[in-house]
């Protein structure tokens, strides 16, 4: 009987007594990374003997989510129990850099003791040579001529000696200097691989046929994650945006993915499927609450202790682009070669689509709250790009200019960026001091004031620019608020803000003036 073995984690399943166990190696094959953690699937080749087998896939990174052990295989068994269980033991033995590493420590110290044996045995000539040199000067009947010969002999030989020796000295210095090397190599690799608690999957069945078959495995893991960013190119205004999407992943899962299949998805598994339920509102008299001044600290604190995450985009020469596809809900991209990514915690980059963009350019000015104008551009009909919010560095002619962001949760049909501000545009903003008064010469008090507006184009072509300014808006059916002078400009009545839409010839300057009165009770404060 054909079966897919496809089922979830089950805990303290009883394993058959009579099965025969055999450990397997795996090695990842894909990995899908969502926003928040990874669905991996490694895969091992395994043998079965006909009837039960308990089956070991070892060295997993202890730490993913068990409930999630997933197992499937095409062969014709059938599945009796999937079990998990923690390995607090680690045999190196069988690891070839450890195994490198061992073997290069015996080898040295195989050399130092040889070493340490030539040393010895030029010591004991050296000892021999010393003492026949005593007893041939105690000799009396020799001539002067045989104890000159003598002593060039010793002369020479001893001097030989003791350069045999000093040559067999360094040896063993040069010998003890790669032996420490390789010693402290294995102690950081051992301290290095030693912490890490590892897990094991137990999967036992009956195989209704001997043979080779490969099992997939696969679980969640929460020890990872990716992020949106862009790059925006513009060398001008008349050519179409570069946009390149890219993706930053982030793993510390305890190991490496080597040379694996990367999927990134926009999904999210740890978001509630259920809808959500409205429940009666009901509405209540507030009562004033006055906070300590303790408590106001403690709320300004946790504010600036907010956490703000930062990707950074690495531009480069252009890559692959990612294949995407959209789904129910989510999109995913599947990268289009395998990918190496190490398990230190830190962001690394890769490209997902690069778009030419049709645009329209704008400048945009708020001298009310800030004196600079910002280039904007907007990108009709963009929900085709399929796009996600991230953060975007944008660059004019390669020349890296500053970050924005791309909000892709904009319901309207065009997206708005922010391309940053120009520095040949120049607007200022100033109090019309001869229009500030109050007055009494009715039943309420009427407070005047005005501001006026420069706005000039040093630049050598011609601009389209928004000046954007805004009236205050009436709290209380008391106050009114009148618009004496808007110089032209198309007033928003429900949100105060009024926009004048400006066309400026290089070198041109032009003012534009935001005048209006408050009307309120006389015994009535207000603050312009």
């Amino acid at each position: 009987m054909l079966k897919s073995l496809c089922i979830f984690f089950l805990a303290l399943a009883p394993f058959a007594m009579n099965a025969e166990t055999k450990a397997y190696p795996s090695v990842i094959d894909q990995v899908t990374v969502y926003r928040n953690g990874a669905h991996i699937k490694r895969m091992a080749n395994v043998k079965l003997t006909a009837g039960e087998n308990e089956i070991v896939i070892g060295d997993l990174p202890a730490g993913f989510d068990e409930s999630s052990i997933r197992v499937n295989t095409k062969a014709k068994t059938y599945l009796i129990s999937i079990s998990y269980r923690n390995n607090f033991n680690r045999d190196f033995s069988s690891n070839a850099e450890y195994k490198a590493l061992t073997e290069q420590i015996r080898t040295l110290k195989i050399k130092l003791e040889n070493e340490a044996l030539v040393a010895e045995t030029w010591k004991e000539e050296e000892n021999l040579l010393l003492a026949n040199k005593k007893l041939s000067g105690d000799n009396t009947t020799l001539t002067a001529a045989q104890l000159t010969a003598i002593a060039d002999l010793y002369r020479v030989r001893l001097l030989e000696i003791k350069q045999k020796m000093l040559d067999s000295r360094r040896r063993s210095e040069d010998i003890t200097k790669d032996l420490n090397k390789a010693q402290a190599q294995l102690n950081e690799w051992t301290t290095a691989n030693s912490p890490k608690n590892t897990g094991e999957v137990v999967v036992v069945l009956n195989a209704t046929t001997a043979g080779e078959i490969s099992m997939e495995l696969s679980y969640f893991d929460g020890r990872a994650s990716w992020q949106t960013g862009f790059e925006l190119h513009l060398t001008s205004l008349s050519k179409p945006l570069n946009l390149l999407n890219k993706g930053s992943i982030n793993q510390y899962t305890g190991e490496v993915w080597k040379n694996v299949n990367v999927v990134l998805t926009t999904g999210n598994p740890s978001t509630s499927f259920e809808a959500p339920v409205l429940n009666p509102w009901f509405l209540y008299y507030f009562e004033p609450y006055y906070q300590t001044q303790k408590a106001d600290m403690n709320m300004q604190t946790r504010a600036n202790a907010r956490p703000m995450d930062e990707v950074a985009i690495a531009s480069g020469a252009p890559a692959m682009e990612a294949t995407a596809s959209e789904n129910i809900t989510f999109m995913e991209y599947s990268l289009p070669a395998k990918m190496t990514i190490p398990s230190d915690n830190k962001m690394h980059d890769v490209t997902l689509k690069d778009y030419e963009v049709p645009a329209k350019y704008h400048y945009l000015a708020i001298p009310r709250l800030d004196n600079k104008v910002y280039l904007i551009s907007e990108i009709e009909d963009w929900g085709q790009y399929s796009l996600s919010s991230g953060t975007m560095k944008i660059y004019f002619e390669d020349t890296y200019i500053g970050d924005s962001y791309l909000n892709a949760a904009e319901v309207s049909d065009t997206l708005s960026l922010s391309l940053g501000p120009d520095i040949a545009i120049a607007t200022k903003r100033e109090k019309l001091k001869d229009y500030k008064k109050t007055s009494f010469l009715s039943s309420k008090k009427q407070i005047s004031s005005g501001w006026e507006t420069s706005i000039k184009n040093n630049k050598t072509v011609a601009i389209d620019i928004i000046v954007r300014d805004q009236l205050p808006l009436s709290t209380d059916g008391s106050m009114e608020i009148e618009a004496d002078d808007l110089s032209g400009g198309k007033l928003d009545p429900a949100t105060g803000i009024v926009e004048w839409k400006l066309s400026l010839k290089p070198g041109e300057q032009v003012k534009r003036k935001l005048a209006f009165t408050v009307k309120v009770p006389k015994d009535k404060k207000v603050s312009i």
